[in-house]
């Protein structure tokens, strides 16, 4: 067996709905009436029977999803085609920036419930590869005055821009505290590149290709 892509589009400004299996378009409705409230839920593997909750494991997903994103934009024929045609392991998703407004690796990182397993499906080697290895430096060597260093440390830290060269102030040291009191909406997670280029993106309004 082999993934299949879906995508489901909808426009309130053409008041459509697209169905896309596999990059090809299958079903679409017009002058469908629907208007998203604020405060709504986001649920994956079921359905609310009333607002925030009621779930009957009758109605329970069965099987296996995987890079589900939900973007605040309609994407167009040929957008959907280019995400199917890139296969299982590509990242034609990571083009859309903050256009892609819920994303897989954020969702993984939320809180799960019933019957559910994270399996490897093999397109992440080097994530592997770093798992695997042995943890070979058991001591920190630097050379303070060029500031090379051959492991990292918690005050490394203090070298990102918000504190280097910075004068340490009252309000500096509570920025400081509060990095790291967010750390702790996400108790349970696994630290992985993933992991910090979201709090990258969300608290310091970076992408992954900036320095």
């Amino acid at each position: 067996a082999h993934g299949r892509h879906v995508c489901l589009t909808w426009s309130l400004t053409s008041r459509s709905v697209r169905l896309y299996f596999d990059g090809v378009l299958d079903n679409s409705e017009g002058n469908f009436e629907l208007k998203l409230g604020l405060d709504g839920y986001v649920v994956l593997g079921n359905e609310f029977d009333s607002y925030g909750g009621g779930s009957e494991d009758r109605n329970a997903f069965v099987g296996e999803l995987f890079k589900v994103n939900m973007f605040y934009k309609e994407l167009d024929a040929s957008e959907v085609k280019d995400m199917a045609d890139g296969g299982l392991c590509s990242e034609v998703e990571e083009k859309y920036g903050r256009s892609r407004y819920l994303k897989w690796e954020d969702l993984l990182l939320e809180e799960k419930s019933g019957s559910v397993t994270e399996i490897d499906v093999g397109c992440y080697p080097e994530a592997k590869k770093e798992d695997g290895e042995e943890e070979t430096n058991t001591t920190e060597e630097c050379d303070c005055e060029k500031g090379n260093m051959t492991t990292f440390s918690r005050w490394d830290l203090l070298r990102g821009e918000k504190f280097y060269n910075k004068t340490v102030t009252v309000e500096l040291v509570e920025e400081l505290k509060q990095t790291w009191d967010v750390l702790g909406d996400f108790e349970g997670a696994t630290v992985t590149d993933r992991f910090i280029a979201h709090f990258k993106f969300f608290h310091d309004g970076k992408t992954c290709d900036d320095n």
